[in-house]
């Protein structure tokens, strides 16, 4: 045997002889192949095909050797042999001389194998990890890929998965990523993006719709829809939001996303338009198309926008008799954005939106006029902001955004585009880059989709099958199984007021049956007073609705008169005619033969150009986010260009648990006339202090719209009859017994202003969260300190966010409403960093009642 001179030394040669010797008759060629590739592994080499006959005329046989088996050959081409020595290139080729043969034998399909030179000139590999050839993905291992490329699982996630399958896969992240370009060479088998985006769409019956320019052919608008939420649509077409939102591909070209809400309050896609400009005519022709797809007696009854002019005014032109709402959070913004700047001061600020917020919600027409002199009167100082939101929102837009007039429409609770917005996020979140072509982003899109289906369908089975104990009441008999879960939380929450409303519709205002659609209190007064149970056509058919089959739907839909109509138009062309008619209808029968391109990448004219590409989704800040961190600060002290001082200067500091006092960030005095704790709640509520007054009158309004609950809570009519008496006090200076006293006003506090209110002092902690409502996002939750110190005295304390807090009072547990069980969760770790801090020995109380004696 001779041996290359350029080969190793012969004391490097390895034996592997033994290794491959075998008596095993194989039933196939591949499988001698896999034996002989795994054997080669166990033993640190990489096996690979060097000839192959699979004996179709003579003997099969098929020879194996090393990867390094064999010389480089340097290209025929003489002019690239200079390339050679190109910085990265070489050769893995020692001219191993290792070899088997595989020999097929007469019977069956079976073989046997051979060695002919069991020995390598090279050691084993140490890991196979940087061998090409023995990382290549198996048969199994590429279906697994292909599926999880069609879930949007990254390709880092897809190597792992594929390893915890095979604990000797050795592939790398380059061949996933290699497999992946594969993959989607073979998928799109030399289509153009337009042709496989086409395909795909009429593959999973996407409605579609296009227009495009003659000149280049390039697309302008395009619109698609699920054909299930098309089913949605047509279920559950009362409310519809739409919004635009950017950055979401390289053509820069804003996406229409348009949303509707189920039976069970969860937000569906109804269609993704992607437009060539925020001009009239595309918004009209975006809502032309979203009217196509529903039936003619189900058209929106609301559509919620932000004030898009271009989108309104479209909106007022396909959909005439439809209420077009204005998003409130997006004019809060404006308000913010334009008219802070305007105020020195951050309690004025505050003061004027929650005078704004008031205004806005105005229950009342004649709310709204006494709401709206008393903003113009009280900050006509400030001409600017008022002029602003008179002209700007109240004078033109009033009527879709205030109370006083939206709750008299059928808006589901949807007043802002919030759920358009956060449609928005969740698509950003799996796009991860602005730089996608349309069918890059119809993947993540069409994912997306159908896992919002699938949960839909399940809430809907849920609402059929599970019945929640809260609504075991005789009252609700007629509605359990055949209206939504989340219609009977509604209800319930009206069930709770009736005893209080009784039948009295001005007291009620009935906003559950002209907003929801649903019975409100004095309906379900009546009902408890004549024992009878809750209609189930006393509810709205949108509640109804557990599933998304339409009663519309004509079997009888035929094609015969077009199709004739075509092939006369056909017969009637000249022959240029019938090249472009049989053109278009190729288009229509086949869609991935379409001529249509992309539209041309918009290029930035100004400035140096960048060699870096953005990729990033992120909105650019808006002008309101902008405003907000030029004005605003870490505590409301320092927005006051007041300074902080140090915990040492702080006056009050030792009037509180030593634990707790390196967390406070400042604590402000008030004025002390006796409604020093009135004051102080005005203060941290952006009032200013001298809204004492207006605290005072909405606690009394508190006690008296939940008389019966305060009863129950405080356990006796005497005991709420007193606290009416303290807080009806309105005199320059308070006596004593017109103080305000902690616990007892706490659950008032937090309840009337939704808020949690924090109760500090050197003997006493405890927290209060509101006993009715359903809590909102924690990063909307409002909180708010309130010191007591030297045993007579209130003042506001302005806490840190990672501040512990003291535990709940226990009467928050015993009398609130089941809505209301949210408003803990946040907060029990901060509760038990409270606990841990304060230990076993501390004086400090955690509950409502205590005695001082032992103190």
């Amino acid at each position: 045997m001779t041996f290359d001179n350029n080969a190793a030394p012969l004391q490097q040669l390895v034996d592997c002889r033994d290794a491959f010797i075998s008596d095993e008759i194989f039933c196939s060629r591949e499988a001698l192949i896999e034996w002989a590739r795994n054997v080669g592994k166990r033993n640190g080499f990489v096996i690979v095909i060097r000839r192959s006959d699979k004996g179709d005329s003579r003997k099969g046989r098929v020879s194996l050797a090393c990867e390094r088996g064999g010389k480089y050959r340097h290209a025929k081409n003489k002019s690239n042999v200079e390339g050679l020595n190109r910085k990265g290139t070489g050769t893995k080729k020692c001219d191993c001389p290792f070899k088997i043969i595989g020999v097929k034998l007469t019977t069956n399909d079976d073989w046997s194998v051979k060695v002919v030179c069991g020995f390598h000139n090279h050691g084993a590999a140490k890991q196979l990890e940087g061998h090409s050839y023995a990382g290549r993905l198996s048969d199994g291992e590429k279906t697994i890929l292909s599926d999880m490329m069609k879930n949007l699982v990254k390709p880092r996630n897809i190597l792992l998965s594929i390893k915890n399958r095979d604990e000797y896969n050795v592939s790398t992240m380059k061949t996933i990523y290699n497999a992946r370009h594969k993959h989607r060479l073979l998928n799109t088998a030399s289509r153009l993006q337009m042709q496989q985006l086409m395909k795909q769409l009429n593959e999973c019956k996407y409605v579609e719709w296009h227009r495009k320019d003659e000149s280049n052919d390039c697309v302008r608008d395009l619109f698609w829809a699920h054909p299930t939420s098309i089913q949605l649509l047509n279920a559950f077409c009362s409310v519809l939001i739409m919004d635009c939102t950017y950055k979401t591909n390289r053509y820069r070209l804003p996406l229409l996303e348009i949303v509707g809400v189920t039976s069970t309050n969860l937000t569906f896609s109804v269609a993704f338009v992607y437009l060539e400009a925020e001009r009239v005519d595309n918004y009209t022709w975006a809502m032309e198309k979203l009217q196509s797809l529903m039936f003619a007696d189900r058209l929106p009854n609301v559509i919620v926008t932000d004030r898009e002019l271009a989108l309104m005014n479209a909106v007022r032109l396909v959909f005439p008799t439809t209420t077009n709402l204005l998003c409130r959070w997006h004019i809060s913004k404006n308000v913010l954005a334009n008219c802070k700047k305007l105020f020195e001061r951050k309690e004025k600020w505050e003061a004027f939106m929650s005078a704004w917020s008031v205004l806005v919600f105005s229950w009342k027409e004649d709310d709204y006029e006494r709401n709206l002199r008393s903003l113009t009167t009280d900050y006509y100082t400030y001409p600017g902001a008022v002029k602003y939101v008179t002209e700007s929102w109240l004078t033109p837009y009033k009527e879709r955004f205030v109370a006083a007039w939206t709750d008299k429409v059928m808006h589901l609770g949807n007043v802002t585009t919030n759920r358009a917005e956060s449609a928005h996020a969740k698509l950003k979140r799996h796009l991860s880059s602005s730089q996608g072509d349309f069918e890059s982003s119809w993947n993540v899109i069409n994912a997306l989709i159908e896992l919002q289906h699938t949960e839909i369908k399940a809430s809907f089975e849920r609402s059929i099958s599970v019945v929640e104990h809260q609504f075991n009441n005789a009252m609700f008999k007629e509605l359990r199984g055949m209206v939504s879960r989340a219609s009977l939380n509604m209800i319930l929450m009206e069930f709770k007021r009736a005893t209080q409303v009784e039948i009295d519709k001005e007291i009620c205002g009935c906003v559950n049956r002209t907003s929801y659609g649903l019975p409100c209190a004095h309906e379900l007064a009546e009902l408890i007073k004549e024992g009878r149970t809750i209609p189930l056509d006393s509810v709205h058919s949108h509640w109804r609705k557990l599933d998304t089959v339409t009663d519309n739907v004509s079997s009888e839909l035929t094609i015969t008169n077009e199709i004739d109509s075509i092939l006369r138009l056909f017969a009637d062309c000249d022959e240029a005619g019938k090249i472009a008619l049989k053109r278009k209808l190729r288009e229509l029968a086949c869609p991935a033969t379409t001529s249509m391109c992309p539209p041309l990448e918009k290029v930035k004219a100004k400035g140096r150009p960048s060699l870096k590409i953005n990729l990033s989704t992120k909105r650019a800040p808006s002008l309101f986010e902008i405003v907000e961190s030029a004005h605003d600060s870490t505590s409301p002290a320092t927005a006051c260009s007041v300074k902080v001082p140090k915990e040492k200067k702080l006056k009050y500091i030792k009037c509180f648990p030593h634990q707790i006092r390196k967390h406070i960030v400042n604590i402000v005095d008030v004025k002390a006339d006796g409604h020093c704790g009135y004051r102080s709640i005005a203060g941290l509520l952006g009032m200013g202090e001298d809204g004492w007054g207006t605290v005072r009158q909405d606690l009394v309004h508190e006690l008296h719209t939940f008389h019966e609950e305060y009863v129950q809570l405080y356990g006796s009519i005497d005991r709420v009859a007193e606290f009416v008496y303290s807080l009806s006090c309105f005199e320059s200076f308070a006596p004593y017994d017109r103080w305000m006293t902690l616990p007892d006003m706490g659950h008032l506090i937090a309840s009337r202003y939704n808020i949690v209110l924090v109760h500090l002092s050197i003997r006493q902690c405890l927290t209060y969260l509101p006993l009715r409502s359903v809590s909102p996002a924690p990063l909307h939750h409002k909180l708010i300190a309130l010191g007591f110190v030297e045993d007579c005295h209130f003042v506001q304390v302005f806490l840190d966010s990672t501040s512990p807090i003291p535990p709940i009072a226990c009467n928050w547990r015993n009398y609130r409403y089941q809505c209301a069980r949210g408003w803990e969760i946040p907060y029990v770790p901060r509760i038990e960093a409270f606990r841990s801090s304060l230990g076993t020995n501390s004086n400090v109380a955690t509950q409502e009642t205590i005695d001082l004696d032992e103190i």
